[in-house]
């Protein structure tokens, strides 16, 4: 029991630290934008995810199995996670980090909805008052303080895309690791290295022309991209699997859902934007509006996976 308990709390710490790395990512991203890799934002993602990639290789070397099926799944996978932090960045090129945050957030209120198209299971009626809040949380991050459109609606739109992007990804991997198509060991690490592969790919074909005019600044990039990809993608991913495994889906999808503020929080406390009360209102409600459709959606989800609950801890412990 008080193994139990200890596991617990790791795994509060873990996502914790998840939740504040994620949001810092924003900052970070953006920090980085302004730099002369603004001229090659994609290469920006190739380095995290190399570093990513490097990082799963060597920590699950001993627990990868792979083979066609894992290959195919986990690079459906991958690719839905590619096409996500690339929308996800390109938002950010036209947007500041706290709209980033909040609309990159929405991928959890798009996952109930997905799944009832999916499952032709209706939500509950809290979850489409969570979609209207999360719409008018939208609506308002999108005016500025006099009441005019925001300058930002473009790069919160390709966020919001982004944001179906990761949707789809946690719905697919979800399905993957049901069905036993694959252990989250292998699935994870597919996934990142499809991820990586894309993001180089893509780099190579469309900024390579950009690559000579770039100056760097070691000092200033090296701890960033080495937080964005060791601990931002190949340690929260691990960490959000071991974490799902002790803690209810609840409890996860709370502490995670926190980046959104801290990202915003964040960014005003360095001076990258001013606190206004249309970030302060719009935040708040697509936060309450999270909280609220993790809350029902999840709570259901939890009842009926119950009796799967003791395989997937048994894969998770492999």
């Amino acid at each position: 029991m008080q193994n139990h308990a200890r596991q617990r709390l790791w795994g509060f710490i873990m996502l914790s630290v998840t939740a504040v790395v994620w949001g810092a990512g924003f900052v970070i991203s953006d920090q980085l934008l302004s730099t002369s890799l603004g001229t090659t934002p994609v290469l920006i993602n190739a380095l995290r995810f190399a570093v990513a990639a490097g990082c799963v290789v060597v920590a699950f070397a001993g627990k990868i199995k792979l083979n066609k099926r894992t290959l195919l799944y986990g690079a459906v996978s991958g690719t839905l996670l590619f096409l996500g932090f690339l929308m996800q960045l390109l938002g950010l090129q036209r947007s500041t980090p706290s709209h980033c945050g909040f609309f990159s957030a929405a991928y959890v209120l798009f996952v109930p909805l997905i799944t009832w198209i999916l499952t032709k299971k209706c939500p509950s009626a809290v979850t489409f008052v969570s979609v209207a809040m999360a719409i008018g949380g939208m609506l308002v991050l999108n005016l500025t303080s006099d009441g005019s459109e925001s300058p930002t609606t473009l790069g919160d739109l390709i966020s919001l895309c982004g944001a179906l992007m990761f949707g789809l990804q946690i719905i697919w991997a979800d399905g993957v690791l049901r069905r036993g198509v694959a252990d989250e060991y292998s699935l994870t690490t597919v996934q990142v290295v499809t991820c990586a592969l894309l993001f180089a790919l893509y780099t190579l074909i469309f900024e390579s022309k950009n690559y000579a005019s770039l100056t760097f600044d070691f000092g200033y990039l090296w701890w960033r991209i080495v937080l964005m990809g060791a601990v931002g993608s190949a340690f929260a991913y691990f960490a959000q699997t071991y974490a799902q495994a002790r803690l209810t889906s609840l409890e996860t999808s709370l502490v995670i859902a926190c980046e959104s503020p801290v990202g915003a929080f964040l960014s005003v406390i360095i001076g990258l934007e001013k606190l206004s009360w249309t970030t302060v209102v719009g935040g708040l409600l697509i936060v309450l509006a999270v909280v609220m459709s993790q809350m029902t959606f999840k709570k259901r989800k939890k009842t009926v996976d119950t009796e799967q609950t003791p395989s997937r801890e048994e894969s998770t412990d492999e």
